[in-house]
């Protein structure tokens, strides 16, 4: 099937969903806005099955009608908690009430009618907000004990603007322009892999041709242009939801997904949404790239990306859910687009070397309190060679298991979550080195560390007034790095024909590196989505050979308007 027929058959999508019915727009992931939501769904001891917590992001109308529906029991709801759900309310108005979210006192009598938009109009027929987007940030490093001369800086300005069109058409739009000095680990980072972590193609930016070159910023920075944004509509009443668009998506519920993570840049798609009952069953394809680079007016080379995920809420507390995807660095095959197939004996019978994985996700609330949840990613699996201990190389499988405890200790507002990341080496890799392997410009679609590691993740998050959200993490890694010319299998770039050896494989092989990352933020909301956030940072590398070995200390103030913390957590 040629690409162009797939954009076809996207663009036949978009014209039959117009008999669809009314259509909302979709926030973009975050983890400090959605863990908001799955907060409320633990308290309320049910599972929601308007949307499955599993596949991010979800519409603006479901969160609306969800925080609405918390805000009519509160019995087990602080203060804080009635702020927190009444700021998605606000965030999520025209889903609401069209009074609601209303200002006191407008700027200019036009502008800021809303708390939560600069501008906005909304009638029976059509209705569009324009938020301004703000992200500076300031702050200092110690590297390996020596203070780095120039300061860390990020400079983001743009706009979201999003709405919808009578009842059949929710779109949302995302544009900035973006300069950065990020920390030393990022940066290493961003010129080993050529894309800036979250974004693609970048510039890199001398600190001498800016402004800012006397007073800040004397090193090299990056500069890049983030464009997201998606239309939606239901094709069939609201069991059939057709997304079109260009963003990332995360699949699962824990703090890091095993399977499908919003670490790699935004990517085109179509996402098909089916709800019906208790089953949620979402189809996804997606365009990514690979081999690219900071070289101007170079066109990166393609991949195509099919998934199926089955959602099922089996009762008030347990949801279980299958996960099936192929990576193709060829034409996508027309086979790829049948909703109720494995794509594995499609790739089988085509012969082609297409990577197909597969995956189960599983989560369990209960009490009130507690969430505990899990991922597997099985690359391939041999049942004989897994049980016999022998190390086979391709024993390519990951494991997460987490979990969640909300108002811990009976203090309201304080919840904790542990989780535990498994991945053995050459999870993600394929027989022909990036042009299959399991990546999107050059980065990993799943866990942002590659492969071949041991992860365990702390999280404290404390709420003492309405305005104050205090947020404590530790990470803890152990992973076996690659040494020149070897590949021990952390490296999903790397084809896996060029592993070491068949046997004698398991997690840490390599340059064993150990790292610590430690982050403490206070956040403050001034306004609606207007945030000052504190940071501190202490990151520790030790490799076993001292090639990667690096110590940072990180202190930095952010100042940000309608933008989800940009996180650098590897």
């Amino acid at each position: 099937m040629k690409p162009i027929h797939f954009y076809i058959y996207l663009i036949f999508l978009v014209t039959a969903g117009l008999t669809g019915k009314a259509q909302s727009a979709f926030p973009a992931y975050g983890k400090d806005y959605y863990h908001l939501i799955d907060r409320y769904e633990i308290m309320s001891n049910q599972l929601v099955n308007s949307f499955h917590s599993s596949f991010h992001p979800y519409q603006r109308k479901d969160i609306a009608e969800f925080a609405l529906q918390r805000l009519k029991d509160s019995t087990l709801l602080s203060g804080q908690d009635h702020f927190n759900l009444n700021y998605l309310l606000i965030d999520n108005w025209e889903y609401v009430d069209s009074s609601f979210g209303q200002s006191k006192k407008p700027f200019l009598k036009n502008l800021y009618t809303k708390k939560n938009a600069l501008w906005n109009h909304h009638d029976k027929e059509f209705d569009i907000q324009v938020l301004p987007i703000i992200y500076w940030t300031a702050g200092k490093e110690s590297v390996n004990g020596s203070t780095n001369p120039d300061m860390l800086i990020t400079n983001t300005r743009g706009a979201e603007l999003r709405g919808s069109i009578g009842k059949n058409l929710g779109f949302y739009t995302v544009l900035t322009d973006n300069q950065a000095l990020f920390p030393t680990y990022t940066m290493d980072r961003i010129q080993e892999y050529n894309a800036v972590p979250g974004e693609s193609f970048y510039k890199t930016l001398p600190g001498s041709t800016t402004k800012l070159y006397k007073y800040f910023f004397k090193g090299n920075g990056v500069d890049f242009f983030t464009a997201r944004g998606a239309v939606s509509f239901n094709l069939y009443k609201k069991y059939i939801n057709i997304q079109l668009g260009q963003d990332r998506l995360f699949l699962g519920n824990g703090y890091r997904s095993l399977l499908l993570s919003d670490y790699s840049a935004p990517y085109p798609f179509a996402r098909i949404t089916t709800k019906i009952w208790k089953l949620n069953y979402t189809l996804l394809f997606a365009q990514m790239m690979y081999n690219t680079s900071n070289v101007p007016n170079t066109l990166f080379p393609k991949k195509n990306l099919a998934i199926h995920h089955l959602s099922l809420n089996l009762n008030k507390h347990l949801n279980i859910g299958f996960f099936e995807a192929v990576m193709s660095s060829r034409n996508l095959d027309l086979a790829y687009f049948n909703p109720v197939i494995f794509y594995k004996a499609i790739v089988n019978q085509a012969g082609a070397s297409d990577k197909a994985v597969i995956g189960f996700d599983a989560k369990y609330n209960f009490a009130n309190h507690f969430s505990i949840y899990s991922q597997v990613l099985i690359n391939e699996f041999v049942l004989r060679e897994v049980t016999g201990g022998r190390g086979w190389w391709g024993n390519k499988q990951a494991v997460q298991l987490g979990a969640k405890y909300i108002n811990a200790f009976n203090i309201h507002n304080l919840d904790l979550q542990v989780e535990a990341n498994i991945v053995r080496p050459y999870v993600y890799s394929a027989m022909d080195s990036s042009a299959s392997a399991y990546t999107n410009t050059n980065m990993s679609l799943g866990h942002p560390l590659g492969a071949n590691f041991d992860e365990y993740i702390f999280i404290a998050r404390y709420q003492p007034t309405n305005r104050l959200t205090l947020i404590g993490k530790a990470f803890f890694v152990k992973q076996g790095l690659d040494p020149a010319g070897k590949d021990y299998g952390s490296n999903p770039l790397l084809p896996y024909t060029s592993r070491v050896s068949d046997y004698g494989n398991f997690i840490g092989q390599g340059d064993l590196s150990h790292t610590s990352f430690i982050d403490f933020t206070a956040s403050y909301m001034l306004k609606q989505n207007l945030f000052i956030d504190l940071k501190q940072t202490l990151r520790n590398q030790t490799s076993s050979s001292g090639l990667y070995d690096l110590k940072n200390n990180i202190t930095s103030v952010s100042i940000r308007l309608n933008m989800q913390p940009r996180l650098q957590e590897y």
